[in-house]
This record gives C-alpha cells, structure tokens and sequence, in this order.
C-alpha cells in the first residue's frame, strides 16, 4: 500500500486547520514536550538513547505503509491517512518527514502511532482513538471527541500550542517523572530490533542481577526493591519489557509472546556482556525467567520466581475479571475496547489499586498503567494467559527460588505445589512464604520490600 497515494494540497488543509481551532476548548501556551536525555555509560556495550531512531523490526513489517527503519522518506505538499492506511485497528507511520500539514482523518475508531514523524506543519487528528507520537510538529490539534495523544515516545517536540476538542488528552509528562529513584535510565539497540529501556544501579563491580517486571507493571514495580539489592553490592539491571515504559512497542501481537521477549533479555544479556546474571521475575515477568532457564541456560545464573506457577488457569476469578469483565458492571473484559483504544478508568483504579505506602510510588505506577498503549494491554495479557510450562518445567537444571505471598489471588498454594513439582531436575528448589502478602509481593508494603530483598540477596549466596 502506498501511503503517500491521497496527498491533500496544503492550502486546503491550512484553511480547514484554521477554521477548526475555533471550535477547541483547550488552548495551552505551554505544551512544549519534554525531550529526553539519558546519561550514557562509559562501559562500551550500554548505550545511549537515540532520539529519533526507529528499532523494531515488528512494526516495520506490519504493514505496507511502514518504511524500513532508518529509512527516512519524505512527502511534500502534506498528507491525508484515512480508511485506506488502517490495517488491524492501526494506522502506522515511522520514519517520514511531511512537508506541510499531517491530517489523520476517517471516522474509523482505532490507534494512530506516528514514530519519528517530522511535521514542518501542524499535526491534525480527526479520529477517535489513541495517538502515540514521536518527531515533531508545529501545533497539534485534536477535533474529534475521546482521542488521547501521549507525545512522548522517545522525543516529541510541539513548537506551538496544542488545541484539543471536548474529553481529549495531551500527555507530555511520562510516568517515570513522578518519582526520583537512585538508579540511571539507559538505552539498548538489541540484536532482535528491539531499542530496550533499562535502569541500573549498583556497583559496576558487583555481581550482576535481572530484574523482569510482571505484566504492565515496568520499571516503577522495582523502584523500591532495586536500590536495596544495589546497597547489597550488586549491579542491578531492570528492563523495560516490549509495550511497557520506554521500550518498543510493536504493533503485532506475536511480538509479545514469552518466547520474543526472553529473547530480547538474552540479546540484552549479549548486548551488556553480563557474566551470568541472576534473574529475578515477577508474575508475567518470572515466565520470562523460566523461559531464559529452559532456552538460555547457559547465559544465566539463578533465576527467583515471584508471584509465579507452572501455567495461568483462565477460570482464576481475577483473571475472568481481566478476560471477561465477570460480575463487573464498569468492565466488558480487556479485549473489549477496539473502538475507544482505552481501558475504563475504573479498570485502572482496580488493577492499579496498591497498598504500598508511597504516594509517589503509586502515582508513578498508576501513570504507567495509563500510558501502556491499549494494542500492548491487549496482546500481552493474551500472551499471559496462554502460558502452560508443566511439562517444559523439567528442563531447568539451574539454581530455582520461589517466593509466594499467602494472599495471592493469582496463584493459590495448589499451583505453587505443582510449579514445585515440575522442577523436578533443578539443582536446588528454595520455596519462600511471605505471609499476608498478595500477588505483587515484592511491592505491597515497606517491610515486603524488605523481606524480598533480604530473600534475592540470601539465596543468591547460597543460603537455603
């Protein structure tokens, strides 16, 4: 499909932008995007982050309207994207410069990515739905009604205003903002197309330690347990796995299967030249550990398995409440949302709903929910629940803990026996309550913190 076939001469469009500003509720001088800057690391494998690099494969082959990254073309005179360039749900651009204005436009619902887009006009938005963007634009502007746009994906930069239409969003304040954590953000180019987010910590000498967050819960989950592991000497490394924080954000839902996002943390091990690092994994996160001890043995060391189990029973009450919105009178059910691109916000304040103590901690977690496109919300819980490891579990020959909150409603003490069981050839097996704690027990509270990190650091030299 050729997307530059429909091209709008400028004139009109610039017209029809004037005479719709009017029409807008929302006028603030002060939107400018904030760019980001991430430190570099003087060891030559970490890297920096590029602002206006493109690095997923996955979205590049989606669809035909997609240019190869790095590729970067150009389309004069403007351009129109409507009925024509969806594909999925998603209209999909990376990589292009239009000169003069950028309409997206048609009464189909659905997400927009614009990915290293470069406007030298406005950016007009006439479609309900989610719009991701990153490049540059003179003002954006939002006519249709339930459309949120996040203009921060690596950097996106608005030289004017952004005017927005009745129940919109204009997010320029990322999720990692509402929280100072002693860690530094960094960037990786992955040999599987993946530029992977990541925070370290800790001394550059100290034995290196993975930790691999649950669902959507990204880096914000470890804010609390990272630094304690770090003040214990260790390096301690957390990345942001595919759809979550900074990280890519694919736009195909094989490209969020345990086996694709193992991958990237064995590319990123290679990457780093990490000497066999422990791997700590939370829920969805600890059957990305599994997998890396079943396919990648030989580049780790122990793996910790938080909030895990040898397969997810879709008939557990809250994963019916996820799948189908069970007794849920404000939720239909994650998959449920094509039109709107959107979860309920009810949805976020329950999935969300922490005890953790720290109000920015739970501000921060609850931004991060929000700003997981709704396409990745999708195809990562659907990945989730297809996981069934019970007969693949006698594969790991490695070092295996397993750390279990009594109140975890995901995982029962049934489960917890079978995954037990199933680790019939690992070298050692070390099962840990915590009591009263729930499925995100590594969170829930100042003393789980606490306990979890004496757990890791323990077992990883060699207590039982």
């Amino acid at each position: 499909m050729n997307i530059f076939k429909k091209n709008t001469k400028l004139s009109t469009i610039i017209l029809a932008s004037l005479l719709s500003l009017s029409a807008c509720s929302d006028d603030d001088s002060n939107s400018v995007a904030p760019s980001t800057s991430e430190e570099h690391e003087h060891h030559a494998t970490e890297e920096h982050s590029g602002s206006g690099e493109t690095h997923s494969g996955a979205a590049d082959e989606h669809s035909g309207h997609a240019t190869e990254s790095g590729d970067h073309k150009s389309a004069s005179s403007g351009l129109t994207l409507g009925d024509e360039n969806i594909k999925d749900g998603i209209i999909f651009l990376q990589d292009t410069t239009i000169n003069g204005v950028l309409t997206v436009n048609t009464s189909t619902p659905g997400a927009t990515v614009l990915k290293n887009v470069k406007v030298t006009g406005n950016l007009l938005i006439k479609r309900s739905g989610r719009v991701d963007f990153s490049g540059s634009a003179d003002v954006v502007h939002v006519g249709s009604s339930n459309t949120d746009v996040y203009a921060f994906d690596d950097v996106a930069l608005v030289n004017g205003h952004h005017f927005m239409g009745k129940n919109n969003t204009f997010t320029t304040k990322r999720f990692s903002d509402y929280q100072e954590v002693d860690w530094t953000e960094k960037a990786a180019h992955l040999s599987t197309g993946i530029h992977l987010s990541y925070t370290v910590s800790g001394d550059e000498k100290g034995a290196p330690v993975i930790l691999i967050h649950g669902l959507v819960d990204g880096r914000v989950s470890w804010s609390q347990v990272a630094p304690q592991l770090a003040k214990k000497g260790y390096r301690v490394y957390v990345p942001e796995l595919r759809g979550n924080g900074k990280t890519d954000k694919p736009i195909e839902e094989s490209a969020y299967s345990i086996k694709e996002l193992a991958k990237d943390i064995a590319a990123f091990i290679d990457k780093l030249e990490l000497n066999k690092p422990h791997i700590v994994g939370h829920s969805f996160g600890s059957f990305v550990a599994q997998e890396l001890s079943i396919s990648y043995a030989d580049k780790i060391g122990s793996i910790t398995l938080i909030g895990s189990a040898a397969s997810v029973d879709k008939k557990n009450a809250t994963i019916d409440w996820l799948l189908n919105g069970t007794d849920d009178k404000l939720f239909d059910g994650v998959y449920a949302y094509d039109s709107t691109q959107k979860l309920p916000d009810t949805f976020y304040e329950k999935w969300g709903n922490s005890t953790n103590p720290d109000k920015d901690f739970q501000t921060a977690h609850l931004e991060h929910l929000h700003q997981v496109p709704y396409y990745a919300w999708k195809f990562l819980v659907k990945n989730f629940v297809a996981v069934d490891n019970a007969k693949r579990l006698s594969s790991i020959t490695s070092d295996v803990q397993i750390i279990w909150g009594t109140k975890d409603a995901i995982f029962d003490k049934k489960s917890q026996e079978a995954l037990q069981d199933g680790l019939s050839k690992a070298k050692k097996v070390v099962f840990r309550e915590v009591k009263d704690a729930d499925h995100n027990t590594h969170w829930g509270s100042k003393a789980a913190v606490e306990t979890v990190t004496d757990y890791i650091d323990n077992f990883i030299k060699g207590d039982k």
